[in-house]
């Protein structure tokens, strides 16, 4: 059975959830983010238009040994910004960096590149050469740290947040399947923005579940399928999924 942390749920227009808060407000990414895929780039399970309904495919976040640790830390080598990310050189307790997000997203069952795609679209973390700064790496995908504060002791640090956000993308995604989940496949609800969606799979309503918001052109959900887009595009032209 896979062990997931005890997290509570308390959704407010300002404070979204203990295990993940954020404001789905993220203009100030990288530029390159913001510029809208080529729909003829190849994402298996990643719609080449946005549709706030169908996101993502469960098939796409659940492939957890869809990319190793050699071919994550060729991902940071060479990145999708033209650029060495810092990431490449970066060590967690002497283990490269790359090696302890594959670690992490085989053992919760959540894609790679999925979670990377959530540390840029929270933090802007691959997309930078140079190291930012700790406060930033210790909130890098934005779990249990409220907006205007620092995150909780059990959350803060860059293992710790990788570690709770593949958990809590997971947790969402199986509590849709269960039919316990606030956000969940076929069930209608309204986001942040305020907007109606429908997910059309778990996979969906996880990631609605993290970030309760859809801000299409500009943040929110809608981030996070462009830069999942954009990485799973990148990792099918340069060779590196499986």
């Amino acid at each position: 059975m896979r062990l997931h942390v005890l997290l509570v749920l308390t959704i407010t227009l300002g404070a979204c959830t203990t295990d993940y808060i954020a404001d789905g407000d993220e203009e100030d990414g990288d530029p390159y983010d913001f510029e809208v895929n080529d729909p003829d780039g190849k994402a298996d399970g990643v719609p080449a238009v946005f549709n706030a309904n169908d996101v993502i495919g469960d098939d796409v976040l659940t492939a957890s040994t869809s990319l190793g640790a050699a071919n994550l830390q060729r991902f940071f080598e060479r990145s999708p910004y033209n650029n060495r990310s810092w990431l490449a050189n970066h060590k967690i307790d002497g283990v490269p960096v790359s090696r302890v997000i594959a670690d992490i997203a085989e053992a919760e069952g959540v894609n790679p590149l999925v979670l990377v795609a959530r540390m840029q679209v929270e933090s802007s973390l691959v997309s930078k050469s140079v190291a930012p700064s700790q406060r930033l790496i210790d909130r890098a995908l934005g779990c249990g740290c409220p907006d205007g504060g620092g995150c909780a002791s059990q959350f803060k640090g860059l293992a710790k947040q990788l570690s709770c956000g593949a958990k809590t993308m997971r947790k969402w995604y199986d509590a849709s399947i269960a039919g316990t989940g606030e956000w969940r496949k076929g069930k209608a609800k309204r986001t942040l923005d305020p907007k109606t969606v429908t997910p059309a799979n778990h996979a969906t309503a996880s990631l609605y579940a993290y970030t309760p918001w859809v801000l299409q052109g500009r943040g929110g959900t809608w981030l996070a399928w462009n830069v999942t887009r954009k990485y799973v595009t990148f990792a099918g032209k340069e060779g590196l999924t499986d």
